[in-house]
């Protein structure tokens, strides 16, 4: 495997995409976004929310739990 074909190949395809969404998605894969990229409405959803779970204010499962759900176990 060549790492540097690789991220050429990777650039070139970059140049390329016209979908914000994509665009986004990239920044924050490479650690580039800022808190400015988040709503400061979603922000304080998320403030609420730790703050009810830091207050034991919110029903927890574990993962395992969680998985089994989801897979309808």
């Amino acid at each position: 495997m060549n790492i540097e074909l690789e991220k050429r190949q990777i650039i070139e395809e970059i140049k390329t995409v016209h979908d914000e969404w994509v665009v986004k998605a990239i920044k924050r894969l490479l650690g580039l976004y800022d808190d400015d990229d988040i709503p400061e409405e979603h922000k304080q959803i998320l403030d609420s929310r730790i703050d009810a779970y830091e207050a034991g204010k919110t029903e927890t499962i574990s993962f395992e739990e969680a998985r089994k759900k989801l897979l309808g176990k």
